[in-house]
Parts: structure tokens; sequence; C-alpha cells
């Protein structure tokens, strides 16, 4: 799978790609897609049974007959009555199916986000609305694909049965009544890349919409200190607008694939009939036969129907199965990766590969912290262990941004229960310093923790080992003790929101810990906002804790005081702590200030 490049095709590099992935998805269980395919192939096929039984009740009645015609009858209505009561079993197990085709692409791909070595901001679309818009939409395409795969194959049966019968009859009435829905399968494959173009375009302009939505709802204050109140409106009815003639043409090209697959019933049947009315006219054939080729019609005119669908929802497929790919590394946008192979089904994670990047930390185990594996025991005391712990070291780090150098060839040690200051005017690398030490960015250079090189830090370097606060950190939509201990035991809040000097602040909150914080943090101020980030990271107990310049929306007095309460806490614990900043306070507590110009 590949992305699509400036100027370039919107589809080119797609075709064929939602097939290769649907096919891997339905792999991944391929016994549910089997019992949902067979159940649907036979409810599919009884209206073939329904049509003996009309030609029943016709024969019978136009040959005077009183009593086979209610048997008839008997057996047409039992048919329908156990063909839809059989219709709810099937919805029963066609959800579980359903409900894991979408959920296996996510999770593999927010798996992958959050696990895979490297950086992930090259990865993710510039706008949270684009990412929400693949996660549901996307993943929904794919879906759909296996999901009308069903009922292909369930009228593909029903029709090969009821043009065999027909054959029996007369081979110009099997032929005639199949023409019609060749010509509509046909005329589908012939506007895929024309659908497959409307649908990226629709697609990618909702995202567009979705994302500005979001971003307009975390930057109220922003657009109201602006004035900007009525410029963001005339952007959001512009967006809309784009959007909606974009997705009017897409939609439209839909309806009408599906409009020209549903008129093949009255076509075959038109055709059929005048086909059958010389042989009906010489007696060749019954009124019965008349009855059963006008039923097999209507099975026939199932197949086009979803056929046509199947074209619309694989054209849409190829395009949500590349946009789904881009959230991999590019080493990794195949078709197996976006369908993963996790368990549908809580359990305890598994051990990844990053673990071996890093040895065993011998040491206490802390107990709210689950290891990635049992003989991964990280202690938050270093200076309590037998062995000794070397903390962090940097050799030759090296950053570039484009053509710009930004760091080269830096070196650095963090060192247990000591304190690195980095500091330097604006654009100096000390971010891109922090980010790239913790994976984050692109960079070379050689890492080792506690001795032993790390070769993916974005994968080892994280809690307990390591906790970060980012200068502008994002908080998620929930009660502010929820978004601080993000399934920690509550026994530790307490303790972190005291070192991010909480306590006056959760006294003018009406629902205290319970106050839910917003999008990002909306409803809270900056400078609460960078504190209950610091708490986030500092209830994980770290080895190590990075700090990306909290001065930024903190009062000097407040910074300070935290300050002296973190690094009293880390002097007694042991704890690194690799912060940017300017402030004097802080430098001075240092043990090592770092100057980058």
């Amino acid at each position: 799978m590949t992305a699509t490049t400036a100027g370039a095709d919107p589809t080119a590099g797609t075709r064929r790609e939602g097939v290769a992935l649907a096919w891997r998805i339905l792999r991944r269980d391929p016994r549910a897609w089997a019992l949902c395919a067979l159940g649907w192939a036979v409810f599919h096929s009884l209206p073939v049974a329904t049509g003996f039984a009309l030609r029943m009740v016709l024969d019978g009645i136009s040959g005077g007959s009183t009593s086979a015609p209610w048997g008839a009858l008997a057996l047409l209505a039992g048919i329908e009555v156990a063909r839809w009561t059989m219709f709810l079993g099937l919805v029963v197990q066609w959800h579980g199916a359903w409900v894991g085709w979408h959920t296996g692409p996510r999770m593999a791909l927010l798996d992958s986000l959050v696990s895979d070595p490297g950086p992930v901001a090259g990865r993710l679309p510039g706008a949270p609305g684009e990412a929400v818009s693949r996660f549901r939409d996307d993943a929904q395409d794919m879906a759909l694909v296996l999901d009308v795969w069903l009922d292909v194959v369930g009228v593909a049966v029903a029709s090969l049965l009821a043009v065999g019968i027909l054959a029996t009859i007369d081979w110009r009435l099997a032929v005639t009544i199949a023409l019609p829905a060749l010509g509509v399968m046909a005329l589908a494959h012939a506007l895929g890349p024309r659908l497959r173009a409307w649908r990226f375009e629709a697609r990618q302009a909702t995202a567009v919409v979705t994302g500005f939505v979001s971003d307009t709802f975390g930057a109220i204050g922003a657009v109201r200190a602006a004035g900007a109140e009525d410029a963001v409106v005339r952007r959001f009815t512009a967006m809309g607008h784009d959007r909606a003639g974009r997705a009017v043409r897409d939609e439209v090209g839909t309806q009408l694939l599906y409009t020209l697959s549903g008129s093949t019933a009255d076509l075959a049947l038109a055709a059929a009939l005048v086909v059958a009315a010389p042989a009906a006219a010489s007696g060749a054939l019954t009124v019965g036969d008349l009855g059963l080729v006008a039923a097999y019609a209507v099975v026939l005119a199932g197949l086009p129907r979803f056929v046509g669908r199947l074209g619309a929802y694989q054209r849409q497929a190829d395009v949500s199965a590349d946009r789904l790919a881009r959230l991999l590394p590019p080493g990794r946008r195949a078709p197996e990766a976006v369908a993963g192979d996790q368990a549908l089904r809580l359990r305890a994670p598994r051990r990844a590969p990053a673990d071996d990047a890093v040895g065993l930390a011998p040491g206490e185990q802390d107990p709210d912290v689950a290891p990635r594996h049992p003989d991964d025991l990280v202690s938050v005391h270093p200076s309590r262990q037998d062995v000794p712990l070397t903390g962090l070291e940097v050799r030759g780090l090296t950053v570039v941004h484009g053509t710009q150098v930004v760091l080269d060839g830096l070196d650095l040690d963090v060192t247990p229960g000591r304190v690195v200051a980095v500091t330097g005017p604006v654009g100096s690398g000390k971010s891109s310093l922090l980010r790239a030490v913790l994976g984050l960015i692109p960079s070379t250079g050689t890492l080792r923790w506690d001795g032993e090189e790390v070769t993916e830090p974005s994968r080892v370097l994280v809690p307990p080992r390591v906790a970060y606060v980012p200068q502008v950190p994002r908080l998620f939509s929930e009660p502010l003790a929820h978004a601080v201990l993000l399934g920690l035991p509550p026994e530790r809040l307490d303790g972190a929101l005291h070192l991010a000097c909480m306590e006056q602040d959760l006294a003018t909150m009406p629902e205290g810990t319970a106050t839910t914080v917003g999008s990002r943090g909306v409803r809270l101020s900056g400078g609460q906002v960078q504190r209950v980030a610091a708490a986030r990271a500092l209830v994980r107990r770290p080895r190590l804790l990075v700090v990306d310049d909290l001065s930024s929306a903190l009062d000097a007095a407040t910074e300070a005081e935290m300050w002296r309460r973190v690094l009293t806490a880390a002097d007694l614990d042991g704890t690194a702590v690799l912060v940017v900043t300017h402030r004097q306070s802080v430098l001075d507590r240092a043990d090592q200030v770092l100057t980058l110009g």
C-alpha cells in the first residue's frame, strides 16, 4: 500500500488494495465468515423453493384442481415463515462477525501507533478529525466489503440454481433472463475508477471538515481573543459547501449504480416473457412455468444488485485501505499489517520485541505499573539497588530537519538522582533534543539505558522507566482524576497533585478531581493544563522525568514552588530529571546545565 503524493492521481496505487485487505481481515476468523456465508446462501436460495411452490399453485388453479392449490399455498407460506425466522438467527451471528471486521484493523492500527518504533508524527494526519475519519469511516468501508461478499455468494448460489432449473424448461429462457444481470455487472466494473475517485474526494473533504470542527472546539478561547468568530463561520461554511458538492457527486454515482442494478428484475422479466410468449401460446409452457419465470427473474435480479453494490464498496474500500495503511510505518504498509492479528478479547499485554532492546532492570517491581513481561522489574528507587545503574547515556545525537542540522553530535549523561537542565535561545534545538531522545522524531546516534543500547527508544523509554511532560500537553476529555491516573490506582493521585501544586486549583473546582477537563483540557487554564500533565507524569513514579519548559504558561511563583517539590522528591527517590527551562531558580538547582546555541 502506498500513500498518494501531491499532484498525483489520488487513487493511483490503491487499485485492488481494498480486496487484498478485506481478504486479510476475513482470514483472521474464516470460520465466522464461512458460517455467515453458508447461512445467507440458504436464505437467498429459499426463494428458489418458493418459485416451485408458486408453480404448483398456478398449475393447480389453471388445471381446475381445488385441493392442490391449498397445499401448495401452505407450502409457500411455510417456506417464507422459515426464511424470515432463519433471518433473525442469521442477523445475530452476522453482528458478531461485523463487529470483529471493524475492530480488528482498529486494534492493529492503535497497537502500531503506540508500539511500533520510530516517530508517529509522519503517520498521523495533520488534524485529529482526519484520524477519527480513518478509524471510523475507513474501517467501516472494509467491513462493508466483507458484508456484501456474503450477499454476493448467497445470491450467486441462488441464481445458479434458478438458471439451472430454467434451462431444464427452455435454455432460451435461462440465457434471456441472465443477460441483463451480466450487463449491469459489466457497467459496475466500468464505473469503478470514477466511483473510486469520487469517494476519495468526498472522504478527504469530510476529514477536513471534521478536523476543522475539532480544532475550533479546542481553540475557542483563541478565536474569541482574536475576534475571529465571523472568519471561522465563513471558513466553515465554505468547507461545508465544498464537502456537500463532493459528497453529492459521490452519492449520486453510487445510487445510480444501485438504481440500474435494481431495475434488472424488470428488464429480465420483460425479456423472458417476450421469449416465452410463443411457447406459452403453443402450450409448450404452462401458467406455472410463466410464474416460475417471474419468480426467478426476481431471484436473478439480486445478483447484479449486490454485485453493483460490491463494485461501489470495493472502489471505496480501495481508497480506505490506502488511508488506513498510511497510519503504519512506511516499511509495514501491507494488508496483513493493517488487518492485524490481535485476538478480539481482553487479555494481558503480550511481550513485545522491544523488551529485549533493554535488559532486565533488577530491583523492586512497581506494583501499580504492570511490567511488559513478568521478568521486567523496574525500580523507582535506584539508590536502593545492589547493582549500580547508569541511567541515560546519549552519544553523537544528530537531528536534521530538512536541510537544517538542529543538533550535531551531541553527548549527554543523565544519571540517577541528578538534574540536567537544557537552556538556550529559541530555535536552538532544546525540544528537538528531548523528542529525539524519546524517539518521537528521527535522529541518529547511540542511546544507552543502564549501559545497554536502546535501538527503539519510543518503545523502551516509556513509563515506568521514563515519563515525559511536553511543552504543549494533550489531555483526555475525562474527569481530572482519570486524566491524571489513566488506569493507575487512585491512591497515587493525591501525591502527584501535591507535587504539581494543584491544591488551590482543586479548591475552586466544585467537583474537585471529578471535574471534566474537556477536549485537550479546554476547561482548564494553560497553567492548569501543564500542571495536570506534570501530575500525569509524576504519578507514574518514573526513574527519569523529562520536562519541556513548563514556564510557558506558569507564573514564576507557582513554577518555583512546583519545582521545589518535584526536585526535593526526586532527590529523595534518586529520580533523574532532564528539563528544558529558562527559570534561573531551576538552573540554580541543576547539577549540570547544557546550553544550546
